[in-house]
Formats: structure tokens, C-alpha cells, sequence
């Protein structure tokens, strides 16, 4: 079974002055289910304390590779990146 690789777009940035953060990288195997996960405050702790701040989300771009494996490689490959904000217009394919 394939996987997927998604990026969620916060409405509003979530974090410090300091640090602030508006995007968030994951990879799965059912996107719907994952972001029900995401939405009931289990999934990951960045969406948890969005939830609590109020804070919408939606994902912003995904792609299907092959297989699970693929995608988290992806995933991997495309978090060193840093800059989630970036990987709006990068062509993910390109790091398979």
C-alpha cells in the first residue's frame, strides 16, 4: 500500500516572537484518517497546540509515492529543508 506525504498550512503562526512556526511535514498511509488524528488531538504535538490555541489548518500539498516506504524517505528528505514554507513551490518528485 502507498503512502503519502503532506504539508499543513497553520492559518495563523503558532509559537513565540521568537520562534514561530506555520507549517507542518508529515507522512502517512491514510491522509483522511491521519487528520482526524490531527484534529482530536492525536497526532502530532505542533497540531495538538494549535488545536489549543484555536488555530485552523488544512494541507496545503501532497504527493502519493509508490509505497510507505518512499514516503517517509521523502518525508525525511524534505524536513532537512528547514524552510517548510519553501516546499510550497519546490517539485517534491525531484527527491524521490
Amino acid at each position: 500500500m502507498g503512502g503519502i506525504v503532506y504539508l499543513i498550512e497553520l492559518s495563523r503562526p503558532l509559537g513565540s516572537a521568537k520562534h514561530q512556526a506555520r507549517y507542518y511535514l508529515g507522512s502517512c498511509i491514510d491522509l483522511k484518517k491521519r487528520m482526524e488524528q490531527h484534529q482530536s488531538g492525536n497526532g502530532a504535538a505542533m497540531l495538538r497546540a494549535a488545536n489549543q490555541q484555536g488555530i485552523t489548518y488544512q494541507v496545503c500539498k501532497s504527493l502519493r509515492p509508490a509505497t510507505a516506504t518512499e514516503a517517509r524517505r521523502l518525508e525525511r528528505k524534505l524536513k532537512a529543508h528547514k524552510n517548510h514554507k519553501s516546499l510550497l513551490t519546490k517539485d517534491w518528485n525531484r527527491y524521490l
